[in-house]
This record gives C-alpha cells, structure tokens and sequence, in this order.
C-alpha cells in the first residue's frame, strides 16, 4: 500500500476505535491564522511574477493540506475542527457549548456488514439526513470497519502488563481501592528513609475457601520509586499468599489491612512512589501514588521527619491520658488497619482525637546546658483557608537524652467545629538558638474528616 493509504488506514483504525468507545473528537490548530504571504525570511528578488504567485500558492496548498488530518478526525467522530483562528480560548468555549445538546442514535448493522472482501475487513460509511424543512447543520459519526465488538475487544493482558499500565497511567485504578502514605526519616545508622504505608480494601480481594477452612487469596504487587528526574531508583515486584479464618478473616474483611514498604534514599531531592496491586483470581488492580520531599540532613540545618497522624475515640484518648486501667481488656487497643483510626487512610470521625507524631533532626545545642531550645505549633487548613491555629509550646528536654532525634508529640480533638472535609495538618519548629534564616523547619500531612 502507498503512504497515503497507510496513513488513511491509521486514521480510519483509530476513528473506528472512538466510535466504538462513543468519544467525540474535536481538533484545533493552534497556529492560529497565518497570512502565507511572503516575510522578511523570503529573498523573493531573483523571483519573477509567476514564480512569486506559484511560490505563494505551494505555500497556501501545502499549509491547508497540513490541516486535513484535524478535519478527519472531527468530521469521522461527530466533532468538528477549529482552524484558522487566533481565538484558542473561544474556540475550546465552543467545544464545552457543543456539548450541552446532542441526541444519540443506535444502528445495529444487518450480518452481511461483517463478511471480509478478500480477507479484508471493509470500513463501511454512514450518512444522516434530517427530513425537517430548515437550516439543520447535522454532524455524525462517519464510519467504522466490519468488525464484531467482541472481535474488537483487545486480547488479555499479561500480569506485568496489567501493573506495569495500572502504575503508569495518570488515572488511578480502583478494581481494588488503596490509601497510601509515605514519610520521610532519618536514622543515624542506616541514613535516609522513605516509610510507605499502602492500606488495602481486603473485600475488593477474592478469598476462595480451602479445604481446610481457610480462606485463601493470592495478590501481586508492583511499587516503584521514582526521582526527580523520571529515573526508577527502587522498585519491588512480588505474589503474596494470604490465608486467614475466623475473627482475624472477619475483621481483615471489614478493616482491610496495611502493606508495608521500606525504601532506603542515598540523595535528597523530590521523589514519587507508585503503587499497583492485582488480585490474580479477578484480575482487577488498583493503584496508588504520592509525592515526597526527603531533605539533605548533612547540611545540618533544622530538619523535620514526616508527620503520622492516627485516630483515637475520644473516651480512648481521655482513659490514656488518666493512665493505664487495669479492667480493660486488649480489645480495646486501637488497631492500625481499622478504617477509622488508621495513619495509612487518615480519615477520621468528627468528634475523635487526632494523634500526631514528628521527629526533629539538627536541632542546636546550648554551650552551657548542652539541650535544645525549641517551640513547636501546628496549624490547620481547609480549602486553602487556615481554620485553626495552636499556641507555641515549649519543647520539654527534661527526660531527652538523644537530642539528635527529638520526638514530638501531640493531640488534636476534631470537634463540632471541624466540618467532613479535605484538611493539612502543618506543624512548625522553631529552633531559637538557630541562625534567623534557619530557625524554622516546617512538614504537613493532609487528612479527611468523615461524618460518623
């Protein structure tokens, strides 16, 4: 076949596939208007007329011939083109002002529509006309080949494949709903890390009863760091097993439950981690991502780790802060995969306690007393709005002994006031005997208040 059909073939497989798929294709040339006269980038000068005019008229013919592609495509899907002008805000306003109306027609083709010719499949026309008297502009899907949907769906995809699509596409995949969160640490020893929490809905998995009694379900998992620059520095490809009966099947069930991943980071920068689970028996996957800051602790500046929050029922909080009681049983320990109080999820009930948690790194050391100085405050916002703000306190060092790494602490009761919503919880450090350009170290931690 020639170029020129080669490239109308391309273009007729992929206006049959936007048909198929009921999308409307709308195409603009941003170039805007041209003039396709002659600039001061032409030496028309050893030119005379008729060379001039033919010129200019090649220029005008291969200028409109670049276009023809934008009109196929619109006029093939329904959509139309916009062409020829300077007005690209205008022309996308006509894009959303088509869409408010259109009526949607079925035709179900007669059998003999999908016999080939000569081994081919043929790429049948269609054609509306509307019989009403008057100026009617109708526009109409044009085509499609001679192919069956259930020809046209695409063959089964491999197991990589489906995690390796799952993970790269801009769109997350919900065949199996996860929650992640990752924070950044620092540990003397091994150096930098990055701490993932992925919380999996276990009813999305399938569980096939054993023999046994047990309730078995195999998933892969595919997570994949990557940097700044698009490089992946760390990825982890593995098939789990999970066998579970009784009260832990019926409560992983109802609360899910937490994969942990630990990546080790040599070089501060920004980083992303991608996540992408497949249950094997149904093959729906589900994906995950979030973006991390890991800061340069060599430089020795005010540092904050990652914020983990959790949540605790309000009378849970208050009976831990009267102290231990001796007639509660173990049930009332606060599980981390439940719903409700987990740090992966970090959604939580109005009226709880949200519990947070952040370590300080760098911090400076007094010559005389040899302990840090320092304040700590959080603040809250919603919708880019600040809705709450907390008093400065006083970092307590009387029971500190490694002030390399300072735990900090606190509480937040989500009351009346806290409306269901997206929130960020920031929280501040001040370092007081710091150089004024390095006292302050900030990290923040989005979460979600739900109606109970």
């Amino acid at each position: 076949a020639s170029g020129g059909q080669r490239v109308l073939d391309a273009l007729r497989n992929l206006t049959d596939q936007a048909n198929r798929a009921s999308v409307v294709i709308y195409t603009m040339d941003a170039r805007g208007l041209q003039t396709l006269g002659f600039t001061a980038e032409d030496s028309g000068g050893q030119m005379n007329a008729n060379e001039i005019e033919k010129n200019l008229a090649d220029r005008r013919a291969s200028f409109f011939e670049s276009q023809n592609g934008l009109f196929y495509l619109a006029q093939q899907t329904g959509g139309f083109a916009l062409v020829n002008n300077n007005d690209l805000a205008g022309g996308i306003k006509r894009v959303i002002e088509d869409q408010k109306g259109y009526y949607l027609i079925g035709y179900r083709p007669d059998e003999s529509t999908f016999d080939t010719v000569s081994g081919r499949r043929k790429f049948h026309k269609l054609s509306l006309r509307v019989l009403r008297p008057g100026k009617f502009n109708v526009r109409v899907r044009n085509g499609f080949f001679g192919i069956t949907d259930e020809e046209a769906v695409p063959q089964v995809k491999t197991r990589v494949r489906q995690l390796t699509d799952a993970l790269t596409s801009p769109f997350g995949s919900a065949g199996v709903h996860l929650r992640l969160t990752s924070l950044f640490s620092h540990d003397p020893k091994t150096g930098s890390i990055m701490r993932s929490m992925l919380h999996v809905n276990a009813r999305d998995l399938t569980f096939i009863e054993q023999p046994d009694g047990w309730n078995q379900s195999v998933f892969d998992i595919l997570a994949v760091t990557f940097g700044d620059n698009g490089v992946v520095i760390d990825q982890i490809s593995r098939t789990h097993t999970i066998r579970l009966r009784g009260k832990t099947y019926d409560r992983i069930l109802k609360e899910g439950f937490i994969y942990n991943v630990m990546v080790p980071v040599k070089k501060a920068g920004a980083y992303q981690l991608r996540a992408a689970l497949r249950d094997v028996a149904s093959e729906h996957v589900g994906s995950a991502s979030q973006f991390i800051e890991v800061p340069d602790i060599k430089k020795n500046r005010l540092t904050l780790s990652g914020v983990l929050v959790r949540g605790l029922p309000l009378q849970t909080y208050l009976r831990e802060r009267a102290g231990p009681d001796p007639e509660a049983s173990a049930d009332d320990s606060v599980d981390q995969s439940d719903p409700e109080t987990s740090a992966a999820l970090r959604r939580f009930s109005g009226g709880m306690v949200m519990l947070y948690g952040v370590a300080i790194y760098n911090a400076q050391l007094d010559k005389q007393t040899g302990k840090p100085n320092l304040q700590t405050q959080i603040r809250v916002f919603r919708d880019g709005q600040l809705v709450f703000t907390g008093g400065q306190v006083s970092l307590d060092t009387a029971n500190l002994t490694d002030f390399k790494q300072l735990q900090v602490t606190g509480a937040l009761e989500l009351g009346a006031g806290m409306l269901p919503g997206e929130y960020v919880l920031q929280v501040i450090a001040t370092d007081l005997l710091a150089k004024e350009k390095h006292r302050l170290a900030t990290q923040w931690i989005d979460f979600e208040i739900v109606k109970k």
